[in-house]
């Protein structure tokens, strides 16, 4: 038998148990990143494109309602 087989078998021990700690740490940020971006996904989706196309309406009617207003004023020179 190598003499220093049983260190190097101790060593290879060792190196597996830091890369399964590693892989495992890799996995659970991953994760944890994953579940971040479904919920920042779910929130624009529930609460911010709601909210912006709600602005847009109100702009849009806005702009409808002043264009209207200036059609119907008496006073309105519309010659060039």
């Amino acid at each position: 038998m190598d003499p220093g087989f049983q260190t190097r078998k101790r060593k290879e021990r060792l190196y597996n148990k830091m890369h399964k700690g590693a892989v495992g740490v890799c996995m659970g940020v991953t994760a944890i990143g994953g579940l971040l971006l479904c919920l920042k996904v779910y929130e624009y989706f529930r609460y911010i494109q709601p909210l912006h196309n709600a602005q847009n309406k109100l702009s849009q009617d806005e702009l409808l309602l002043e264009g209207r207003s200036r059609e119907d004023s008496p006073n309105v020179d519309l010659s060039t």
